[in-house]
């Protein structure tokens, strides 16, 4: 019998597969998408995947032998297995760093227990969870929903654009409740974890336990229940963040992607650098199935995919229950009127506003996206900003654990008695974030139940849904947060916003920061206000005429999409061009340099005038690695394949030459 070999991906950051021979024995149950143990390294093992099976021996290789096959339940579908090469290739990641990324550790070695899921429990405590039906559409969402239907007869993705709390959530039930009834599995991603707790209650009132809940808090075993549910099909739908992207799909009919805008969806460090949201159509189209976009505040590119056709676009413009948007107010933060015993982050339009929402026992968002008491000290005499000796970056002051921290790196440091420059004991804090709001609203409100909601105060598994659910329960009536209130939440008591400091995202050097600040700002605003009350929106900024602001007051995203799409085609940037970011890092500042300097020359002998930099970014040290980034814009008629192959030939060549030992290089398509 003529020998076999397999393809196998092994989880580590090396290029290319390992060919292993396949035992006589092992053949009939192996299979593409198997998951194996083989022999890796001296005297280790790994699970790895396989990929391709042939009788093609490598010539000039002794090949070690698959030493071990995981159950059938464990295998990895064709679908699955195109999904991550397709990652790997598009997003120029090794194959290893994906499957590292898709099928975790603890959740593929030999001999796992497999648990009974705990809702089995609950049921017995609460009774049979009995679905309720959809909630019926009014005219405006039943039209919708039907647009939506016939756009998918002719194209894989729809956007769904809708004003914050027009009803959005209902229209995805009951498409979702449609595709279930024929069969098929539905995933419904969310960009952040602590909005999985609100919607799964609504979910569950509809579908039960056939739908399961998919995000990285979740413990190794109870992630391991919904990899099986998921196979099996006991779990026909599934709400989760980009993680959920690597379940095991049987037969996908649609994923939606809320908040599609939101740039959560796009994952950093460690690679893959991909996009969930982009990659959820490739998964769609590999099952044969549709995507649903929907967002108050759409992305650009998503945007103009849909009015040129690419994608079909679906409109609501008005609130659910024809309940208005709310009175947007533009608070001058220049010269203020200080109240007696108020900071100056207040103005006296805000404090009356939070003033009046709390005689009427209503609650307030105060949203200010910067966490920590203060961004920093600084030397009321000769100006020193103590900074992080890993990270160009200055400390945050943090006064609830009386230290100075680097929100790059995590390093922490007592709080100096004296300046270590002068000696003076003049060290002032600057600015402001989360804790110090904190402190000044439970002096100014006393009576009032105050929470703040940042990454400090959510740090274990369950933080999160309590908070948030104690500001549904009426529990709390002021909550202060960074960015993570922004979105997707619903909370009916809630009538107030203040944006604190509007200007730190208008004002940010980004070609994205338009769009961004208007999007935030209108994503916020639109917590306030979504029942019968109209809400309220305290903006406070020292630049009141700023077009943005224009814009957010007129809740005119045609315009600014307008506006920002005619600038982005003038200059170059997505949509009308794809980006490809290169950092290079090294712990020398000069060997940097010349090896930033000599790569972007290789390129630019290649690619010509769309390689741009080096340059440094706005951080240009973290964790001891010094970083200069090189962008590559690629235009229509450009082969984004050959630019690739381009990219990683010298991106090899430059990690090959002598001495280049702590060079690090990393590529970020479409980096957001």
């Amino acid at each position: 019998m003529n020998s076999l070999y397999a393809d196998i991906i092994i989880p580590v950051a090396l290029d290319g597969l390992f060919t292993y021979r396949i035992p006589e024995s092992m053949r009939p149950a192996l299979h593409r998408g198997s998951l194996v143990t083989v022999p890796f390294g001296k005297g280790s093992e790994s699970t790895g995947l396989v990929v391709r099976i042939h009788d093609t021996a490598p010539q000039g290789i002794s090949l070690k032998e698959i030493t071990g096959l995981l159950p059938g339940e464990d295998s990895v579908s064709d679908r699955l297995t195109d999904f991550l090469l397709w990652l790997a290739d598009y997003y120029m990641a090794y194959p290893g760093e994906v499957m590292k990324a898709a099928i975790p550790a603890a959740e593929y070695l030999p001999g796992w227990p497999l648990k009974r899921r705990r809702r089995e429990k609950e049921r017995e405590e609460e009774g049979i969870m009995i679905p309720e039906p959809p909630v019926a559409l009014n005219n405006v969402q039943n039209e919708a929903c039907n647009t939506i239907r016939q756009l998918f007869a002719t194209r894989e993705t729809v956007l769904l654009h809708g004003v914050t709390s027009s009803g959005k959530t209902e229209i995805y039930i009951h498409l979702m409740t449609e595709q279930l009834k024929s069969g098929r599995q539905v995933l419904y991603m969310l960009p952040e974890i602590a909005l999985t707790t609100q919607i799964i209650e609504r979910l569950r009132k509809h579908f039960g336990d056939a739908i399961g809940v998919f995000h990285s808090r979740l413990t190794p075993a109870a992630r391991r229940e919904v990899w099986k549910g998921v196979s099996e099909g006991s779990l026909r739908a599934v709400l989760g963040v980009r993680s959920s992207l690597f379940l095991p799909f049987r037969d996908l009919g649609l994923i939606i992607v809320d908040e599609e805008h939101d740039s959560s969806y796009k994952q950093y460090d460690p690679a893959p650098r991909y996009h969930a949201r982009d990659a959820a159509m490739m998964l769609a189209r590999l099952h044969g199935g549709k995507t649903l976009l929907g967002s108050a505040t759409p992305s650009l590119e998503s945007y103009h995919n849909a009015q040129s056709g690419r994608y079909g676009l679906v409109e609501l413009m008005t609130r659910y229950g024809d309940v208005l948007l709310p009175e947007m107010v533009i608070a001058d933060t220049r010269s203020p009127v200080k109240k007696k015993g108020s900071a100056s982050y207040f103005t006296p339009r805000l404090l009356e506003a939070v003033e009046e929402a709390l005689s009427r026992e209503e609650q307030v968002i105060l949203f200010q996206n910067r966490r920590g008491f203060s961004p920093f000290l600084m030397c009321a005499d000769c100006g020193h900003v103590p900074a992080c000796t890993n990270c160009s970056v200055s400390y945050t002051y943090h006064k609830s654990i009386g230290r100075l921290v680097c929100h790059y790196c995590g390093k922490s440091v007592r709080v100096p008695a004296e300046c270590p420059e002068c000696g003076s004991t003049g060290l002032t804090t600057r600015g402001f974030g989360t804790e110090k709001i904190e402190e000044e609203i439970r002096l100014l409100f006393p009576s009032a139940r105050v929470a703040r909601m940042d990454q400090d105060t959510v740090r274990n598994r369950n933080a999160a849904s309590g908070i948030l659910g104690a500001f549904a329960a009426g529990e709390t009536d002021i909550l202060i947060g960074t960015q993570m209130i922004s979105k997707g939440l619903d909370f009916e008591r809630l009538t107030v916003v203040g944006i604190l400091d509007a200007d730190s995202m208008m004002h940010f050097p980004d070609f994205r920061a338009h769009e961004r600040s208007f999007q935030l700002i209108a994503q916020v605003s639109g917590r306030a206000g979504r029942r019968a009350r109209r809400g309220k929106v305290i903006i406070q900024t020292a630049d009141p005429a700023n077009p943005i602001l224009r814009q957010v007051l007129k809740n005119d995203f045609r315009s600014m999409s307008a506006s920002q799409l005619e600038e982005r085609y003038l200059f170059g940037y997505p949509p009308f061009a794809r980006i490809i970011r290169i950092a290079i890092k090294h712990r020398d500042l000069e060997e940097l340099n010349v090896s930033a300097t000599r790569l972007a020359e290789n390129l630019r002998r290649h690619l010509g005038n769309i390689v741009l930099g080096p340059e440094f970014p706005l951080v240009m040290q973290v964790q001891k690695w010094y970083i200069k980034n090189i962008m590559i814009k690629i235009g229509a008629g450009l082969s984004q394949s050959k630019v690739k192959e381009i990219i990683r030939r010298e991106t090899e060549n430059e990690l090959r030459v002598p001495g280049r030992g702590l060079l690090k290089i990393q590529a970020d398509v479409d980096p957001q």
